[in-house]
C-alpha cells in the first residue's frame, strides 16, 4: 500500500471511529485537521456522513456476513503478509468499526476520482437524499450528527450524546456553575431534526435553520437564539421564563407549544401559538397570543399583523408534510426551494396564483412538479436545478 493509500486508510479508520462514537480527542483533532485541509476533503467527509450514503450502506453491511465482507475488503486492498495480519488485528480489536470503516473505504475508492477537482474547475455536489445536521461545540469543534452512540465532551464535565431516537441528550453535572456555555445546532437543506434541551424543552428544527442555546441553563431566564423555522414544546418553569430571540422579535413563554419562522433574508417573521400563552415583543410593542393566533412581523416596514389560523397547518412540517391552504405560489416556491435546494423561477404574474395542497417531504421534487402540472393550467419545465413555471 503506497503512502497515499495509507493516509486514506487512516482517515477511513478515523471516520469509522467517529461514526461509531469511539473517537478520542486526539483522533478527532487529526480528523478535523484533514477536513480543513481542502474543500474536497470536507465534501467527501459530508458525503460519507450523509443519510443517503451512510444509513443505506451500513444497513447493507449489517445484513451481510461480516467475515465475508472483511475478506472481500482485504482482497480489494491487496493487503498481504504483515499488513494483512495488522489489519486483522485491528478488526479483532474493534470489530464494531468494521461496518462504518467499510462504508468510508467504499466511498473513498468509488468517489475520490470523480470528486477530485481539476484545475480551475468548480465542484458541485448534487442534492441526493436526506442530509444531516451539524453541532458546533463551545470550542468551535464541529461534529456532523449521524448515528446513535456519538459521545462528545463539553467543558466542565458536560457530556453530549446522540441517542437511539436520533436526538441529542445533555448530561450536566450538578456541580456545573459559572459562565453560560453555548452550543449551536444547524440543519442543512433536506434535513429536519429534533432534540431536547437541558431543561427538558423539546425543539424541532426545519431545513436551513440554526439554534444557539446554552448546554445548561443558569440565572433567572432561559434564552435561546433562533434563525429559520422551529417548533418548541417548552418545559414549564414559572421561576425561569423561556425566551426565543430572533431578528426583530422576542418571544416569552412559560410552558407552551409554538412555532417560529424567522429565516434570514425573509421579510416576515411569524410566531404561531399551538397551546398555552406567549408574549411576543415586536415593533416596540408587546402582543399576547392565544392558541391559533399568529403574529406576523414585517421587518422592512416595522409593521405587525395579527391573524387567527389553523396552527396545525403551520406545524405539519415537523411530521413530514407541508400544508398549503390558499397560499400564493410565490410563498409555496420559497418554502420548497429551501427544502429541496432548487431554484423556482416564476415567470410573469404566476407568483400570484393560489395553491392549495399537501407536499410530503419524503417525496421527490419531480413528484410535486408533475402534480402541479396536472392540477393547474401552469406550464412547468426543468432545466438543470431550476424549475421554470409560467
Amino acid at each position: 500500500m503506497d503512502s497515499k493509500k495509507e493516509i486514506l486508510f487512516e482517515i477511513s479508520r478515523l471516520i469509522s471511529k467517529s461514526l461509531a462514537g469511539k473517537i478520542t480527542r486526539d483522533e478527532q483533532a487529526k480528523l478535523d485537521s484533514w477536513k480543513r485541509a481542502s474543500g474536497h476533503n470536507k465534501m467527501l467527509f459530508d458525503r460519507i456522513y450523509s443519510d443517503v450514503v451512510a444509513r443505506e450502506k451500513i444497513r447493507q453491511y449489517r445484513e451481510a456476513d461480516v467475515q465475508t465482507a472483511f475478506d472481500f475488503f482485504v482482497r480489494r486492498r491487496k493487503v498481504l503478509g504483515d499488513r494483512r495480519r495488522r489489519v486483522r488485528r485491528m478488526v479483532r480489536y474493534a470489530a464494531m468499526l468494521l461496518l462504518p470503516l467499510g462504508v468510508a473505504l467504499f466511498y473513498f475508492n468509488r468517489e475520490e476520482g470523480e470528486m477530485m477537482p481539476k484545475e480551475n474547475q468548480r465542484v458541485e455536489v448534487a442534492v441526493t437524499g436526506r442530509r444531516v445536521p451539524t453541532l458546533t461545540l463551545s470550542n468551535g469543534q464541529e461534529m456532523v450528527l449521524y448515528g446513535e452512540g456519538i459521545l462528545l465532551d463539553e467543558v466542565q464535565g458536560i457530556q453530549v450524546r446522540e441517542n437511539e431516537a436520533g436526538g441529542l441528550e445533555y448530561c450536566v453535572p450538578d456541580s456545573v456553575k459559572g459562565e453560560t456555555v453555548y452550543n449551536t445546532l444547524e440543519t442543512p437543506v433536506l434535513c429536519d431534526y429534533s432534540f431536547t434541551l437541558a431543561d427538558g424543552t423539546k425543539v424541532w428544527l426545519n431545513a436551513g435553520s440554526k439554534l444557539r442555546y446554552p448546554v445548561a441553563f443558569g440565572g433567572d431566564e432561559r434564552v435561546v437564539y433562533a434563525s429559520g423555522e422551529m417548533y418548541f414544546e417548552v418545559a414549564r418553569d414559572e421561576s425561569h421564563p423561556f425566551f426565543v430571540e430572533m431578528d426583530g422579535v422576542r418571544v416569552k413563554v412559560l410552558g407552551t407549544s409554538f412555532n417560529v419562522n424567522a429565516y434570514k433574508g425573509d421579510r416576515l417573521v411569524e410566531v404561531t401559538l399551538v397551546s398555552g400563552k406567549v408574549e411576543a415583543y415586536a415593533g416596540e410593542r408587546c402582543y399576547e397570543l392565544k392558541p391559533d393566533d399568529q403574529l406576523r412581523y414585517d421587518r422592512e416596514r416595522n409593521y405587525v399583523e395579527m391573524a387567527v389560523v389553523d396552527a396545525g397547518d403551520f406545524i405539519a412540517w415537523k411530521d413530514g408534510q407541508y400544508v398549503f391552504r390558499g397560499k400564493k405560489l410565490a410563498d409555496v416556491a420559497r418554502i420548497l426551494e429551501r427544502w429541496y435546494a432548487v431554484e423556482i423561477v416564476l415567470e410573469g404574474s404566476v407568483g400570484e396564483s393560489i395553491f392549495t395542497g399537501v407536499v410530503n417531504k419524503e417525496e421527490s421534487f419531480d413528484a410535486f412538479v408533475q402534480r402541479l402540472g396536472e392540477t393547474s393550467s401552469l406550464s412547468c419545465r426543468m432545466e438543470g436545478n431550476k424549475l421554470y413555471v409560467r
